[in-house]
């Protein structure tokens, strides 16, 4: 029978408690806490509105445009240089995120000057070895153009190489994101403001989605509708064996509920499973989802514009919310203190 010291039973104790204290504190130092003001690890504010979250070797990436100087959202050409560049941030728990800095800057001149710029997101062309961010470039109705840049790494700076033609009858196209399957073949998701030409009228503000080419740096022009009408502000996805796409309504910086579509495939056909949201998204915009690959399920950046301060758009805060699928129906979540990265309890399905 093995004898122990005083001093050494002591000491375990000692050391269990302080690991108990310690590991609790690492968990809660990685819990996301939505309803709160977010800011990076130097105690600043994030900007990154309207963006993305993506995930290139260790680190995630959230990538966002910034509305400093701009704290009314003005967006229109005769507003003038209204926008900041791309910001991006770092991190590798979802919670504590570095500041990385302005990886595609405004021009202070020329082309791209004026307007704004937003709904940037970046994907990694194995291929090619080089990062494609694809963004919105806005002058006003029906100027709104999808530009493509490049970048030898995920923090820039990224090098534009200018507008791109989409599947829509006049090759413009508005919001949008991006996607890459398991097959590294990549797909854009975006807004048609475009009626078909026999209906004339107002905007449709379909979705549509159109295969990349081989180096994601063009559109097939395939124009796959998703939605109809209605809807702007798409993303898209996989999980568990499914496609899913979401958009919001059309109402400027307003809350709307989110809408879902799920298919087989990129191209499939889309089938309309109505809102997945409640209380307008909880005030918040879908602007991108992300599977993770730690805890199996779909997270959704959503910006809750305006809040808290009615004033500030750039002071707006973000929303991070699971999105759950069971029995094939798709549905969002809002939980106030979550780890992203922790698997839930197992679900029905």
């Amino acid at each position: 029978m093995i004898k122990y010291t005083w001093e050494f039973l002591v000491t375990l104790a000692i050391g269990t408690f302080l690991l108990g204290i310690h590991g609790e504190a690492k968990l809660k130092d990685t819990i996301v806490i939505n309803g709160t003001d977010w800011v990076d690890t130097e105690g600043r504010r994030i900007s990154a509105h309207e963006g993305e979250l993506a995930r290139f070797d260790d680190y995630f990436y959230w990538y966002g445009s910034s509305y400093k100087n701009n704290p009314q959202g003005k967006f229109r050409m005769t507003a003038g240089p209204v926008w900041n560049g791309v910001q991006v941030y770092r991190s590798k728990d979802l919670k504590n995120w570095e500041y990385r800095g302005v990886c595609l800057p405004r021009p202070e001149s020329g082309f791209g000057k004026v307007g704004a710029t937003g709904r940037s997101h970046v994907l990694y062309n194995q291929k090619t070895k080089q990062y494609v961010m694809w963004y919105r470039w806005f002058i006003a109705m029906p100027a709104s153009f999808l530009m493509v840049a490049t970048a030898d790494n995920p923090e820039g700076p990224f090098t534009p190489l200018g507008a791109r033609e989409v599947g829509t009858s006049t090759g413009f196209g508005s919001d949008m994101n991006v996607f890459k399957d398991e097959d590294d073949k990549a797909y854009l998701i975006y807004c048609d403001h475009n009626q078909p030409d026999a209906e004339g009228g107002n905007w449709r503000y379909a979705i549509r989605i159109d295969s990349l080419s081989d180096d994601y740096l063009s559109s097939k022009r395939e124009g796959v509708i998703v939605f109809d009408r209605g809807r702007e502000a798409p993303a898209m996805t996989k999980y568990k064996g499914k496609y899913i796409a979401v958009a919001s309504g059309v109402h400027g910086w307003s809350a709307t509920e989110t809408s879902c579509s799920t298919a087989d495939s990129p191209l499939g056909n889309w089938k309309n499973q109505g809102y997945i949201s409640e209380n307008k998204t909880w005030n918040s915009q879908v602007s991108d989802l992300i599977y993770l690959k730690e805890s199996n399920q779909v997270m959704a950046l959503c910006d809750q514009w305006w809040i808290p301060d009615r004033a500030d758009i750039d002071k707006s805060r973000y929303l991070f919310l699971p999105l759950r699928i069971n029995s094939g129906k798709v549905s969002m979540e809002y939980l106030e203190k979550w780890n992203p990265l922790i698997h839930p309890q197992k679900s029905s399905d």
